[in-house]
């Protein structure tokens, strides 16, 4: 009969797991808020994919966190979440949805011998993602140089696109250019260039379009070939889009302070924060953090009832993500649970807590499995 692991064993394979929790939670909140309309599949392709950096932080190996590098967690999940689930808001993410990135791996036959892209796989990545993330600089950079979260976001771009490392320095370190000097010539591809236009698009209205950003769009869509009324249908979907984004984004922020309550000020404020700035487009920001500032508390009205199917299991699966990341005891479990079905009533689904639950037990049974 084997003899029984001793306690100082025990103990460090506790607080092995008990470290993992909330790096869990904080990703599962990325998984969900990346949107795409597959919740399930995001945080299952997120668990495969991040498996190494799980091993990393059980063995007590430091990595990027929301809570303390946010921009480098972004980046890093970014590159993650692009074969599985692009996050939808940002800018240009349509284009890696185009199978602008090498994170696949190698596709059709190649991929039964070989998970090592094909040089025509890489040349057509490095082609439209180097447009792509020039178009992003052009729009960022045409009303001012570059600010943090601008500059985060081209970064992101760029890790989803896989490159190999020489050429995603480059990518790094190149300087904005002008849109007239942007080289779009090559074999077309009309997905790739509308998803361009619609990522553009993204990126200038994230807080106003600016007329200088217009004239990088019309400039862009000239070059692309993209005739005005397309131009035209491109930009008002951009912004049908920050509006969905908003009151999905206004929805979880919610969810976050009614279930961390009592945890304000502390954890709950904290996270309803950097959710609200991962979620909510610049121009809805103020107003959607304001209230977490003032230390409103959150009146249920059924204002989250218009919301589509999945962004209501992305709410509240993102609010009980939140609720577990201090790993709660069972007794405080209940009251957490109880808090959270008083909101998930009110915007009148009762999904995202089991997506939460089976993707947080099953990578830390998986963790705890391969502990001796």
């Amino acid at each position: 009969m084997a003899a029984p692991p001793n306690a100082p064993q025990a103990e460090l394979g506790q607080q092995a797991l008990e470290r993992l929790v909330p790096v869990l939670c904080e990703d599962a909140i990325y998984a969900l808020a990346a949107g795409g309309g597959d919740p399930e599949g995001a945080l299952e392709g997120c668990a495969k994919r991040r498996a190494d950096a799980y091993g990393a932080v059980a063995q007590g190996i430091a990595i990027p966190r929301m809570s303390d590098q946010m921009d480098l967690w972004q980046v890093h999940l970014a590159r993650i979440m692009a074969p599985i689930a692009p996050p939808v808001w940002l800018p240009m993410m349509e284009v890696v949805r185009e199978k602008v990135t090498l994170e696949i791996g190698a596709r059709g036959l190649r991929s039964l011998f070989s998970s090592k892209p094909s040089e025509k796989d890489v040349a057509r990545v490095r082609r439209f993602g180097t447009i792509a993330v020039r178009v992003l600089r052009a729009i960022f950079a045409a009303d001012g140089p570059l600010d943090r979260e601008e500059t985060m976001a081209v970064n992101c771009v760029v890790a989803a696109l896989g490159l190999p490392d020489a050429d995603t320095q480059a990518l790094y370190a190149e300087p904005p250019m002008q849109a007239e000097a942007i080289d779009v010539t090559g074999e077309p591809e009309k997905d790739v260039y509308r998803a361009l236009v619609r990522g553009a698009w993204l990126a200038a209205a994230w807080d106003a379009i600016d007329p200088r950003e217009d004239h990088v769009m019309r400039v862009l869509a000239h070059k692309l070939g993209v005739v005005v009324d397309e131009l035209e249908a491109a930009r008002a979907e951009a912004q049908q889009r920050i509006d969905a984004r908003r009151l999905v984004g206004l929805a979880a922020i919610d969810g976050i302070r009614f279930v961390l309550s009592d945890r304000a000020p502390g954890i709950g404020v904290q996270l309803a924060a950097s959710t609200g700035t991962l979620m909510l487009p610049r121009r809805y920001r103020d107003e959607g953090l304001a209230p977490i500032g003032h230390g409103a508390p959150v009146t249920l009205g059924k204002r989250y009832a218009s919301l589509a199917s999945d962004e209501r299991v992305a709410a509240l699966g993102i609010a009980w993500a939140a609720a577990l990341i201090e790993d709660p005891t069972t007794s405080r479990r209940a009251l957490l649970g109880a808090r959270w079905e008083r909101f998930a009533a009110d915007v009148g689904d009762d999904r995202g807590r089991g997506l939460v639950e089976n993707f947080v037990g099953e990578v830390l049974a998986s963790v705890a499995r391969g502990m001796r």
